[in-house]
């Protein structure tokens, strides 16, 4: 597990940073579907009959705006991923508390606010 996603449990609370996780990601997701849009629609504009250098600039603000498009869904789709598999793991074994801990010393090591059970966060 990276610094940063401690880092802003540790300020956060789990349930408030997961909660922001999904609303970044799901802001990503909007991006990309509004970036292929965008694509889509210089593509519809196309004119190869007419001038050279305004089809040449029309499809590559599309490729532009289909790159765009692919890495904010790489970005929704890994920031969900990760969101996800560190909610898996956030209910503590001992108590079944979800979301109640704090880091300890150690890659991933949380302790339970309520029974004192540690475990590894993620996996």
């Amino acid at each position: 597990m990276t610094a940063e996603p401690a880092r802003s449990i540790e300020r956060l609370g789990f349930r408030r940073w997961y909660e922001r996780q999904l609303i970044e990601c799901h802001l990503w997701l909007a991006t990309c579907l509004l970036c292929a849009f965008a694509a889509l629609a210089l593509l519809e504009g196309l004119d190869f009959r007419g001038a050279f250098f305004g089809s040449l600039l029309r499809g590559s603000m599309a490729f532009a705006a289909g790159l765009l498009s692919w890495l904010t869904l790489m970005r929704y789709v890994s920031m969900l991923v990760r969101a996800n598999r560190l909610a898996e793991h956030a209910t503590c074994p001992g108590c079944d508390a979800y979301g109640r801990f704090s880091f300890v010393a150690g890659e991933g090591r949380v302790r339970c606010r309520a029974c004192g059970h540690e475990w590894t966060l993620s996996k």
